[in-house]
């Protein structure tokens, strides 16, 4: 099955649990990029400040990958802020959240200095048998609550207060439920005064 080579972007808009950075969202913007055969470009770009003292930083990254191709990080491919300690791959292996992911990308979370933190962005390649960016428009495996189900999922340490986050990004079903709602409400209003 050929995938789609298009970029494929996220924005990390939603609480899935715990404390968000303080900053309004996007706290965060994935985006997998074409590279050469069989290699994708990540750019993972923290769009909170750290003009308020504080300093969350990224802790991991959870993908899918659909159908699943085992991935591997390519040596010498990461560049920017931070750095990545461990990439692993497996069939719905990760579980998080609620959810279960193929993919986890573990980032340096040792003390300042090598951390990810806000205003800061990380890029690196994976590599896999036929990857594309169009193989990780893929939502996780559910758990139990549906609201959980992600393309991906974001954990962010050091949030107010000492606490942690899991960001995900709202899915494409939902958002357009969500825009649906948000034209039906006025045509709604509009029907009532009638």
């Amino acid at each position: 099955m050929q995938r789609c080579s298009a970029p494929v972007e996220f924005n990390f808009i939603r609480v899935i649990s715990g404390t968000a950075p303080s900053d309004p969202a996007p706290w965060a913007n994935l985006k997998i990029e074409h590279d050469s055969t069989d290699v994708v470009k990540l750019t993972l770009k923290l769009l909170w400040d750290l003009s308020d003292g504080k300093t969350p930083f990224a802790g991991d990254l959870r993908l899918n990958v659909e159908p699943f191709v085992s991935v591997s990080l390519v040596p010498s491919s990461v560049s920017g802020g931070g750095s990545i300690t461990g990439v692993s791959s497996g069939s719905n292996t990760f579980t998080d959240a609620g959810s279960r992911y193929d993919v986890k990308i573990e980032f340096d979370t040792a003390p300042p200095g090598v951390r990810l933190i806000g205003g800061e962005w990380l890029e690196w390649k994976l590599t896999g048998a036929g990857l594309t960016p169009g193989h990780f428009k893929a939502l996780s495996q559910l758990i139990g609550d549906p609201t959980k189900r992600d393309y991906a999922l974001l954990h962010v340490q050091g949030t107010p207060g000492g606490q942690s986050a899991k960001l995900g990004v709202i899915p494409e079903p939902a958002t357009l439920i969500l825009f649906g709602m948000g034209l039906a409400a006025p045509l709604a209003a509009r029907r009532r005064k009638r």
